[in-house]
């Protein structure tokens, strides 16, 4: 869903900011954790997000259309399938999470490399395992591969700026980092099948 964005002044660097909340209703999930405020009020975040030049926002499927109806006309949803959890359940097991975002750095289809370095796609299909054993692991943590999908999906570049407003474990920080700083890969690289590593799990709720 959507209408087209605003383009952005060529060399002009993005305010871009990241939430991933627990989802409503999951708040509960939290409760051990130092940052713990009860159920997030979507309504007053999603002000905050825009005042950026782009946002994003997790959510769950179930909660999608209330959060939906929170946000502003122009919003786009984009699909992560990370699988189903094991368990038993009388109704289907739910597989992906939503994106909530807008705004952003339109691709410029005229560039030379184009098709390599400005396709986006709304969708990112890649499972996740728990890593029971990470220090900072928070239930709902993204993966790497999450977190770049989710930077091109708002067309990040370097002089950018990303504020991750539930940090979490600071994995989605870590992320910003390297695809801040690490220089293009080689065409070898770029070439490179190997499959990505699971490195988090998506549980039942937040949170980066």
């Amino acid at each position: 869903m959507g209408t087209a964005q605003p383009g952005v002044a060529p060399g002009h660097p993005l305010r871009l900011a990241y939430a991933d909340p627990p989802y409503p209703g999951k708040a509960w999930l939290y409760r051990g954790h130092p940052d713990y405020a009860g159920e997030v009020d979507h309504a007053a975040l999603i002000r905050r997000l825009s005042t950026y030049d782009g946002w994003a926002l997790s959510t769950s499927a179930a909660a999608l259309p209330a959060v939906l109806a929170l946000c502003p006309p122009g919003v786009r949803v984009a699909a992560w399938h990370r699988g189903e959890r094991p368990a038993i359940s009388r109704w289907p097991l739910n597989a992906w999470e939503p994106v909530i975002f807008t705004g952003g750095r339109p691709a410029d289809p005229s560039r030379v490399d184009a098709p390599l370095r400005t396709r986006r796609v709304d969708s990112l299909v890649h499972g996740v395992s728990p890593m029971t054993t990470l220090p900072s692991r928070v239930i709902g943590a993204k993966p790497a591969a999450f977190c770049r999908w989710l930077f091109d999906l708002l067309g990040a570049q370097p002089g950018d700026s990303l504020d991750d407003l539930f940090p979490g474990s600071g994995a989605v920080t870590r992320a910003w980092t390297a695809y801040t700083h690490v220089p293009d890969p080689s065409p070898q690289a770029e070439t490179d099948t190997s499959r990505p590593t699971a490195d988090a799990t998506p549980d039942r709720g937040d949170a980066a």
